[in-house]
Formats: structure tokens, C-alpha cells, sequence
């Protein structure tokens, strides 16, 4: 998916980009300015309580699942991929088998029904494994919905389905293409998973991109999975850069990144210490970047966050309260973008 600028956004860019030469009367204190590339913590719960609550979450008790007419299935033999097949139970609890025909499954739980096939199927091929998949049960189901390839319900068995299995019932994560990119559509800091109303303390980074079992938890009966979209954000960038403009955010955008999509910078005008402004009007933190050490690898590139705006002031232009005062209306325009009509303006940029 390609970011385009609708025409009828076009003024509101304008008002953008002007926002930098103009003046502001409006008193405002001076921002305490962070050290260069410094982070400040978001607080968090006590690591040991959430793993301790993950760790409660794994124990579950099974509840065999009967199967009902109306359910489906996906059948496979291990190392015979012509068996594989969608079955439905019909309304007298059967099923239609390759090989073997009609058996019937209704009021027999998962594993007893993949013993029930595999025997039947055994007099045809020598020790068939079979596995018996839930597509759609009228019983047990998760739902996840957001940025996967086949959002939906599906049917979980209780103490067996884990949360990367319903990644993978879901066909994973989306993808899309960003200037040129294959980018992960997927935002994993913010994905979640409730139950019962309640929000589990799961880390999705931590289970795809590290692997950690712990947070791979045993899914429930009403489960619902949300995964929303890196590109529900955007980058302001300002000043002395090729375009001022708006660009979608995706995860794991650096500033180099972000400023190669606005024509990068002008070359004879732009100062040294370029100004990220993050939190909007509430909780504003801003964040004193040295470009040039950047760009002569001295320094790590800086990570965006969502909403971001970046200012590049003109060289020499030092004083920061005389910046932020000319940044302040930009500020107010953000605040409004969040609010009430942000969806219906920022509509205008399509992907």
C-alpha cells in the first residue's frame, strides 16, 4: 500500500508547512530538552507479577470438546497430502472420509474421533497419523480480528490451541507495501488479547520475534485477539527537509528512514540538531537528535514512535524557546488531529 496525498488535504499541508515562519505571542515555558537520543522509561508493572500471571495462565483444565453437527474440520495424513481434506459432520453426526466413507464422530471428543479415523484409515495405509483440525465448531471458539490474513472465529480446544496457533489459524500477520517496502502491517506493541472483559498481560513481540514460550499462553472458550495497524500513526516533518508533509509510520522507522520519504534534507540550510517532538500537547517530551553524527554513522539512528513530529530547524537557529513558540500552533493543529475530527482529515491521505 502506497501513501498518497489527497488533493483536498493539500491546504491543510500548507498550513503545515507555514506554521515554521510564523510567530507566536502565546507565552510558553521553556521544555526541559532530554540529552541526546536519551529515553525516558514508560513505567511498567513488576516484571515478577506478570510471570507470575502468565505462568497461572498455562495451567488450565481441559475440557474435552464434543464434536456436533454443523462443525468442520481440516483432515490430513502425515505423507499423504492427496488425503487432505475439509470435512463437515452432517446433521445425523457423520462424516465423509477419503478411503473409508461414512463414519460417524458426533458426541466423540477430539482425540477419540483422530483414533476412530486413524484405525479406519489403518487398513488402507500402514500406521496413518492423523490430525484432526477445528475450522468451525459451534461449541469452543476464539475470535481475532485487526491486521491478519483471515480474521474470524475459530474453534479452540481447550488446553491444546495456543496463541500461535491462532496466529497461524489466521494465515499471520498482514503485509503491505510502504515507498517501495514489504512492511509488517502488524503493530505488536500495541496487539492485545482479552478474556472475560479483561486485558492478559501478553507480550506479542516477545512471543513471535523472541520466542518465549511463556507468553505463548493456552487459549479459552470466548477468547478475543486484536492486532491493530502500524499505520494508524503518522510522521509530521517540518523545517528544513525537502517536503513538509505528513508520512505514515510503520514499525521500526528510524529518522534516516523517515526523512529519505520527504526528500531528505537541504543540503546548505539545515541545522546540526534536529527537534523530535513526542506526546502532542499532554504529555509532550522533546528529544535533541545530532543529524550530522548520524549521517557519519558517529551515532545510532533515532526509532520513531507514532505521531511523532520532527522539526529541522535552519542552521544556526539555536534558541529553543523561540523554536517551540513557533512550533506551538503545530502543536494545537496535532492536538486537534487526535480529537473528534482527526479521522474525518486524516481520511484524506489514502493508502
Amino acid at each position: 500500500m502506497i501513501f498518497k496525498i489527497h488533493r483536498i488535504a493539500l491546504p491543510l499541508l500548507s498550513v503545515l508547512s507555514l506554521v515554521v515562519t510564523s510567530c507566536n505571542n502565546t507565552p510558553f515555558g521553556g521544555i526541559a530538552v532530554p540529552g541526546m537520543t536519551s529515553v525516558i522509561p514508560k513505567e511498567t508493572r513488576d516484571s515478577y507479577s506478570i510471570q507470575e500471571e502468565l505462568k497461572a495462565l498455562h495451567v488450565v483444565n481441559p475440557v474435552p470438546y464434543e464434536i456436533r453437527p454443523g462443525d468442520t474440520f481440516q483432515l490430513s495424513v502425515y505423507n499423504q497430502p492427496s488425503l487432505t481434506s475439509n470435512i463437515l459432520v452432517a446433521p445425523d453426526g457423520t462424516v465423509s472420509l477419503p478411503l473409508v466413507g461414512i463414519v460417524k464422530v458426533s458426541g466423540m471428543n477430539m482425540e477419540d474421533a483422530t483414533n476412530l479415523i486413524e484405525e479406519k484409515i489403518s487398513k488402507y495405509l500402514k500406521t496413518p497419523i492423523v490430525s484432526l483440525a477445528p475450522q468451525s465448531v459451534s461449541g469452543f471458539y476464539f475470535t481475532i480480528a485487526g491486521r491478519v490474513n483471515r480474521p474470524g472465529n475459530y474453534g479452540v480446544s481447550i488446553g491444546q490451541t495456543h496463541l500461535l496457533d491462532a496466529i497461524s489459524l489466521a494465515g499471520g500477520f498482514e503485509k503491505g507495501q510502504f515507498h517501495g517496502d514489504t512492511v509488517e502491517l502488524a503493530d505488536l506493541d500495541n496487539a492485545y488479547i482479552k478474556r472475560n472483559g479483561k486485558q492478559l498481560p501478553v507480550d506479542f513481540k516477545k512471543l513471535v520475534y523472541d520466542g518465549d514460550d511463556l507468553n505463548n499462553i493456552p487459549l479459552l472458550n470466548g477468547d478475543y485477539i486484536y492486532v491493530p495497524s502500524t499505520m494508524s500513526g503518522y510522521i509530521i516533518f517540518l523545517g528544513e527537509v525537502g517536503s513538509n508533509t505528513y508520512v505514515g509510520f510503520s514499525e521500526g522507522m528510524t529518522l534516516l528512514q523517515g526523512l529519505s520519504y520527504v526528500n531528505g534534507l537541504k543540503s546548505d540550510t539545515y541545522s546540526t540538531y534536529v527537534r523530535v517532538i513526542r506526546g502532542g500537547m499532554e504529555n509532550t517530551v522533546v528529544y535533541t537528535v545530532n543529524i550530522d553524527q548520524i549521517l557519519n554513522g558517529k551515532m545510532k539512528d533515532f526509532a520513531l514512535n507514532a505521531n511523532d513530529i520532527i522539526y529541522v530547524p535552519q542552521d544556526g537557529f539555536t534558541k529553543w524557546n523561540t523554536i517551540i513558540r513557533k512550533l506551538l500552533p503545530t502543536l494545537q493543529l496535532v492536538n486537534l488531529l487526535a480529537g473528534p475530527f482527526g479521522s474525518t482529515i486524516l481520511g484524506y491521505f489514502s493508502l
